[in-house]
């Protein structure tokens, strides 16, 4: 028993060493990468000494490679002794593009006492470095010009077209005509050096003929003084065509094994009003040569590579103890599965029935998916015998509740042109009240915001599951927020989600790409997938009579009859879906009306826009159908037209296929999962012409209409309220048994924690 409390002290232990590690590489992270635009500030900087002074003179140098041992403790002294006015780095300063070595560069360059500019490099933008070098340097391609001199940075790391830059370089030679001296960095050299065998320095140079041919003929041409590049640890000199070509690898990076032009070196650049002098300086005056140079050079290289992730290693170490501790302990542990009659948890929930609290921000008399959902499931609950209440917001207008529907008093009741929104005081004492008085067993929360936050807090102050059903893309009505829209358009809806779906003990998505969604933005939480029933009884027990005078009452034998159920609002896209029947008017001979049942406040806009294109006898908005008949026109239609993008579920695609209706809808997260396309409906992308094809498709071949809608009836069939209801009861007890055995857990780890004291 001791030898295990001891473990648990190491485990521990390890969990803290770990926790100031983590915070520490957080800290540095967030301190060491608060720098931006660096070449930008030091070619000001440059741009000023060369006013002030006639001859000036800088250092070229490449491949530090992030080389603490090397670069920062010795070669940034020597630098600092030599009578430097800044210093050019033709690239690779970093062994590769992690946030961590930028930063640690940074560091290096701060003890610089003169400017600093580094081109990009092969190691800046490996590991998706770009962004950084981007962020913390800029752009990957660049110039500035001195008094006298114009210099020139290129990118030959891939990540910039080539074409685009030779016309930028042909311009900026142009530009650097009217200066006297004009310089070209780049990473990579333009040729092979002599005396390295291929296979060491293979993709490290330029190696299509013609783009070299083209910058040496270029430079050529231009009278370029001289052109620097790096990528290989070496020092190399050539002429070209009359221009001065440096290589200059050297600056710490690993050198390469026994080459007499392998060490640490870098270029003195001296200009004065006569003529340009390069000039090569070593780091070392070397008392170590040859192979040992070489070996030596690598020995620091890997040395420098291990201090600058010394934390990273650490960490590593740590988890992999405490993982190894962990499982050593778990395996290790003693266990007795026989009962244990001192904790009684009664884990058969098979007979078990649930008080189930639901809590929502809109609901009947408003006529929404969210409203029908719960009520279907609602009532699929109450079938298998469990108690389900709703808090659900007032309203203005009048309606008809039971018992189990219990009504929340409002701050406001917020109008808008496109929306009305009841806005719950969740501060008013009767929620809670309620909610107590109920019994509940568990909570399901509908909205992430408003009365959904006051379930959350309620099931974390009586210790209960919480499950959140993820119903609409919030950001797509970001357009009904009277201030600060554009916000809630970008990241803000996906991250209130993502933290409110953390707080709940399991989620439900309508569709399975709404379930990729809730993965993507980073939500961990158990997702599982439950779609809104369909009352498949009601379309079973149809009225045939009521049917054939929906059909009669809007078309003549010789029509075709297509339908679309919507509330008449900006986010469900019905102007392109009106556009599109305009489409399918002008490209086909067959006769057909269309008609889009719904209400909202964007009628008048969508029925001057049938007006417009003349479609008024065409396509009819008839306003809103109770829900019990609206099966009579599902029934009805030949064809379901659908183009909204806002869905998460699309429930009236599931209903129009129980309807035995194929639908052609946009494709989007709430039509992908419900449309086989082919099979019972198609889907295409936001665009009038393929969309309008495919109802022409399905309006001409009679054989294939009724195919599909056979397929759509069947298909619908799966996803019948009895179903959906099983479903979440099985999901409900199991987040039941979990809660229970988390709350006998923690009481658990309360004794264990007491006996640390004695």
């Amino acid at each position: 028993m001791k030898n295990r409390q001891r473990k648990k002290i190491y485990l521990w232990s390890s969990l803290f060493v770990l926790l100031i590690l983590i915070f520490y590489k957080l800290y540095t992270y967030y301190i060491g990468l608060n720098f931006h635009s660096l070449n930008y500030n030091n070619i000001k900087k440059i741009q000023e000494i060369s006013k002030e002074k006639q001859d000036i003179s800088f250092a070229v140098l490449g491949n530090i490679k992030s080389s603490v041992e090397l670069f920062d403790k010795k070669h940034i002294d020597m630098l600092n002794n030599e009578e430097l006015d800044f210093i050019i780095s033709t690239g690779n300063a970093l062994a590769d593009g992690s946030k961590n070595k930028y930063r640690i560069l940074n560091k290096s360059i701060s003890k610089i006492d003169v400017p600093f500019i580094t081109a990009v490099g092969e190691g800046e933008v490996s590991e998706e470095g770009a962004i950084c070098y981007y962020k913390h340097f800029g752009p990957l391609y660049f110039s500035f010009a001195t008094e006298d001199s114009y210099f020139i940075f290129m990118d030959t790391t891939g990540n910039t077209s080539m074409e685009w830059q030779k016309d930028w370089l042909l311009e900026e030679l142009d530009k650097g005509s009217n200066y006297k001296n004009r310089f070209v960095f780049m990473n990579k050299p333009l040729y092979k050096p002599d005396n390295i065998d291929e296979s060491e320095i293979k993709g490290l140079y330029i190696e299509d003929k013609e783009y070299c041919n083209f910058l040496i003929d270029t430079f050529s041409k231009k009278n370029v003084t001289a052109v620097f590049a790096s990528n290989i640890g070496i020092y190399d000199n050539k002429v070209i065509n009359g221009v001065s070509y440096y290589i200059t690898g050297g600056a710490g990076g690993p050198l390469i094994l026994d080459n007499q032009n392998s060490y640490y070196h870098y270029i003195k650049v001296n200009i004065s009003s006569e003529d340009v002098v390069f000039e090569l300086k070593r780091f070392d005056e070397q008392k170590i040569t040859g192979i040992w140079e070489s070996l030596s050079s690598k020995a620091f290289y890997v040395y420098s590579l291990f201090k600058i992730n010394i934390v990273n290693i650490m960490i590593t170490i740590n988890i992999i103890y405490a993982i190894a501790l962990f499982v050593y302990m778990k395996f290790t542990k003693e266990v007795d599965y026989y009962t244990d009659f001192d904790l009684s948890l009664d884990e058969s929930y098979q007979n078990l029935k649930l008080n189930i609290a639901m809590f929502t921000n809109n609901y009947f008399p408003f006529v929404g998916g969210v409203p029908i959902s719960i009520e279907r499931l609602s009532r699929g609950l109450r079938k298998l015998g469990h108690n389900v209440y709703i808090f659900a917001p007032e309203y203005p207008q009048e309606y008809n509740d039971d018992e189990s529907v219990i009504r929340c008093k409002l701050i406001t009741f917020y109008e808008t042109d496109q929306f009305d929104f009841p806005i719950v005081n969740v501060f008013q004492k009767e929620i809670e009240k309620e909610f107590v008085k109920k019994n509940i067993d568990i909570i399901h929360v509908h909205h992430p915001f408003g009365i959904g936050h006051k379930g959350v807090k309620l099931g974390k102050k009586y210790n209960l599951p919480v499950i959140f059903t993820y119903h609409t893309r919030y950001e797509k009505y970001a357009h009904n927020i009277p201030l600060g829209s554009e916000f809630f358009k970008s990241t803000i809806p996906h991250k209130i989600i993502k933290k409110f779906a953390q707080d709940c003990s399991s989620i439900i998505a309508p569709t399975e790409s709404a379930k990729d969604y809730l993965k993507n933005i980073g939500v961990i939480k158990p997702v599982v997938v439950l779609p809104t029933g369909i009352e498949f009884e009601l379309y079973e027990n149809v009225d045939l009579n009521k049917v054939d005078n929906v059909r009669k009452q809007f078309v003549s034998d010789d029509e075709l009859l297509l339908c679309s159920v919507s509330r008449l609002t900006k986010e469900k896209n019905l102007s392109f879906l009106i556009e599109g029947l305009k489409y399918v008017k002008e490209n086909t001979n067959k006769k057909f009306k269309c008609l889009i049942i719904g209400d909202g406040p964007e009628r008048q806009h969508l029925q001057e826009i049938i007006d417009g294109y003349n479609l008024d006898n065409i396509v009819l908005l008839i306003g809103t159908v109770e829900p019990k008949e609206i099966i009579n026109y599902y029934r009805a239609s030949d064809i379901f037209v659908f183009a909204s993008r806002s869905e998460t579920q699309g429930m009236v695609l599931l209903e129009s296929m129980a309807g035995k209706c194929p639908v052609v809808a946009v494709r989007s997260s709430g039509t992908d999962d419900m449309i086989i396309d082919g099979e019972n409906g198609f889907k295409t992308k936001e665009d009038v012409t393929d969309w309008g094809e495919k109802v022409i498709q399905l309006i001409e071949d009679n054989e294939l209409r009724d195919m599909m809608s056979q397929n759509a009836y069947d298909f619908s069939k799966e996803f019948s309220i009895d179903n959906m209801a099983k479903k979440a009861e099985k999901l409900y007890y199991n987040n039941l048994k979990i809660n229970e055995e988390m709350i006998a857990f923690d009481k658990n780890a309360t004794k264990l924690g007491g006996d640390y004291n004695h």
